[in-house]
């Protein structure tokens, strides 16, 4: 038996316009820059995403066969890790 285990706690997946992401992605950003979280929110449920300790951020850019594109945002922490790695910037 492996020592991971996996529990998703909130998965959702749904089409939105590319300026709905948007503003998705800066209230996200606006949230933890000014408060270190953000409340996800579906229904009546309620999900407090907190990212603290050692910290990263993992980007993806996919292109599979030739129609579909994907572009992958996933933040990944370890609470009480310190630690930092490389930078990728938005120029």
């Amino acid at each position: 038996m492996s020592g991971k285990s996996e529990e998703v706690i909130f998965s959702s997946e749904e089409p939105r316009s590319v300026q709905e992401i948007a503003d998705f992605l800066i209230l996200a950003g606006q949230k933890l820059k000014e408060q270190g979280f953000f409340n996800l929110t579906q229904g009546d449920r309620q999900i407090e995403v907190r990212p603290d300790g050692s910290t990263k951020l993992e980007l993806k850019y996919e292109i599979k066969g030739e129609t579909k594109h994907q572009f992958e945002i996933e933040l990944e922490w370890k609470p009480g890790v310190g630690g930092q790695g490389g930078k990728v910037d938005i120029v």
